[in-house]
């Protein structure tokens, strides 16, 4: 049976449901191979589906249901959608979130992959899927387990465009979280949007937020890396507060240095 795009999509769903015969996984294999795009889209499309079943699903707090609702609404009328009552899917949002955001997501994807469709509207539905994530991304950033956070910040990698939204709770993140490792990724993530004039400015202010070495021979890097001349004054400063460890000095007298001489 030769294969198409469809009924390899077909396929590579009931291979994860354990219902592919041996000889059709290979002819699936094969296939995927000589199709690296679709191969990508169908691994990108299982492992958010796995980082969504993985997900913990306590009670949403009162904020949470409301923040839900504010960005439906939101993305309801951005998307000049039919009117529709909204009602029963925020209800049961509000005990399967995670599940909601899977299926809303996954469902988006698939439908892109196996149902023809003209290219403006693929592009449309591309940027559902994106809207979705960065609500999932910006409701988990809250959640009370550093992990959570963590998976948050670490989305931020499948959102191309750059999102003020997006930024700012990254910037939050990385001078407010109590947990360092979170401030870490969000360090990382903000690297990402290292061209934006705006990002670069927070990172620089950042610097004189942070009280952990770790997170300032971090930023010290990541400004050397973006070559960024005016956090050299923020590094003197720390240098000459109390806010510096003494085996992180030097680290920041050549940083210094550096920045002075790019």
């Amino acid at each position: 049976m030769k294969l198409s795009k469809d009924l390899a999509t077909e396929w590579w769903m009931d291979n994860l449901e354990g219902q592919l015969d041996a000889e059709r996984k290979l002819q699936l294999d094969a296939y995927l191979k000589e199709n690296p795009e679709l191969a990508t889209e169908l691994r990108e499309t299982t492992a958010f589906w796995t980082q969504m079943e993985n997900l913990e699903s306590p009670a949403p707090s009162e904020a949470m249901d409301l923040k839900f609702e504010a960005m439906l609404s939101g993305y309801q009328s951005a998307a000049n959608r039919r009117a529709f009552d909204w009602a029963p899917l925020t209800q049961w949002f509000r005990a399967n979130w995670q599940v909601g955001f899977a299926a809303l997501i996954i469902g988006l994807v698939v439908g892109t992959l196996i149902i023809p469709k003209p290219t403006q509207e693929v592009d449309q539905l591309a940027a559902e899927v994106q809207d979705m994530k960065k609500i999932l991304m910006l409701t988990l950033i809250e959640k009370p387990q550093a992990q959570e956070r963590i998976k948050a910040v670490n989305m931020v990698s499948e959102m191309p465009r750059s999102d003020e939204k997006v930024i700012e709770a990254l910037v939050f993140t990385l001078n407010q979280d109590p947990s360092n490792n979170v401030r870490l990724a969000a360090l990382e993530a903000l690297m990402v949007y290292g061209s934006n004039s705006s990002v670069r400015e927070a990172l620089v202010s950042s610097i004189a937020t942070q009280d952990s070495p770790l997170l300032q021979v971090a930023l010290a890097d990541a400004m050397v890396l973006l070559q960024e001349k005016s956090a050299a004054a923020q590094f003197s400063k720390v240098l000459s507060s109390s806010k510096v460890d003494d085996s992180i000095k030097s680290k920041l007298e050549s940083t210094i240095q550096t920045l002075k001489e790019i």
